[in-house]
């Protein structure tokens, strides 16, 4: 019995995918790691903001001139301290960016970065974005870390604690799980 030009074509088919699937799933992974034991801390920081001066910490790019701010763009490189006081000894910058996204309150977006330039989480940073409310009132998301902070998640609780025309103070609590122990296992 003569076979059908038809099922050649399929036995070739076969032939030669088979072989390409059998490679592609034998490959291995190009890296793994592990990430070793969650940790968990609490801390507090204090997000100084100076709006006059030489020591101005924040500059409006986008200013749209409408009710509430609504459209105004703010970056900002504020001083994090251990404390409210403005003696209080400096940690690290807040960097970022706050965008007035309510048409009909003072709210914003806000994406930032807490820099840590001393202590005990020297050389880290923690990737932070959240809204912020009229009262300046945030409950941001963690959405990643460096350094210490590897693989970090997690959220920052803001609340302002003193405001005036040259600046404003912030206390920033921070709940954070990082794993800070990764560990590259293997690398085709």
């Amino acid at each position: 019995m003569a076979s059908s030009p038809h099922s050649s074509s399929h036995l070739y088919l076969l032939l030669v995918l088979f072989p390409l699937l059998a490679a592609a799933t034998a490959l291995p992974v190009t890296s793994e790691f592990e990430l070793g034991i969650q940790k968990r801390i609490h801390f507090r920081v204090y997000f100084h903001e100076t709006f006059l001066g030489p020591d101005n910490t924040t500059v409006t790019v986008v200013n749209m001139s409408l009710p509430y701010t609504f459209g105004d763009v703010d970056i900002f490189d504020a001083v994090l301290r251990i404390g409210p006081s403005k003696w209080s000894t400096e940690v690290g910058r807040a960097q970022g960016v706050s965008f007035h996204v309510s048409q009909r309150d003072e709210s914003s977006l806000i994406p930032l970065v807490l820099v840590f330039t001393a202590g005990n989480f020297c050389d880290s940073t923690l990737t932070v974005i959240g809204r912020m409310d009229a009262s300046g009132k945030a409950d941001q998301a963690i959405v990643g870390g460096t350094g210490v902070f590897q693989f970090a998640s997690g959220n920052v609780v803001s609340k302002q604690v003193t405001s005036d025309v040259a600046g404003l103070v912030v206390a920033f609590v921070v709940y954070v799980m990082y794993h800070n122990d990764v560990r590259l296992t293997s690398i085709a």
